[in-house]
């Protein structure tokens, strides 16, 4: 039977920025993926959370943001960053640096990404 661990801190970035792109509450995006508030409160905490949803919310949550429980699975092959939040999780692995240094660098990652979103949205007007 393959390994079928989940990456929490994965799903939790990927879940984060779903819900900033979308400008949704905690509740809001809770009731889109049909679970409460609290699960989604767990899942959002990653591996600094005791309390870990069941497998059957963990694949709710991945469905959620376009993946499916193999993509954040511990065992996942190494893939190309293909979104904001694959850049983002590349960026917290990088060794040697503060946490602080590495929330400023996501921080700035993420108004590039903006900012050159909202270029092309004028472009196309």
């Amino acid at each position: 039977m393959p390994d079928m661990s989940v990456d929490m801190d994965l799903l939790a970035i990927h879940l984060q920025n779903k819900i900033e792109t979308e400008k949704l509450s905690l509740r809001a995006a809770a009731a889109q993926i049909g679970f409460g508030a609290a699960t989604l409160s767990r899942l959002l905490q990653g591996t600094k959370s005791d309390n870990v949803p069941d497998l059957k919310n963990v694949n709710k949550a991945a469905s959620w943001v376009g993946m499916t429980v193999a993509d954040v699975s511990t065992k996942s092959p190494e893939k190309p960053a293909s979104t904001i939040a694959d850049v983002e999780v590349h960026l917290r692995a990088l060794p040697g640096l503060a946490s602080s240094d590495v929330e400023v660098l996501v921080a700035m990652v993420k108004a590039g990404y903006r900012h050159a979103a909202e270029l092309r949205a004028k472009k196309g007007s």
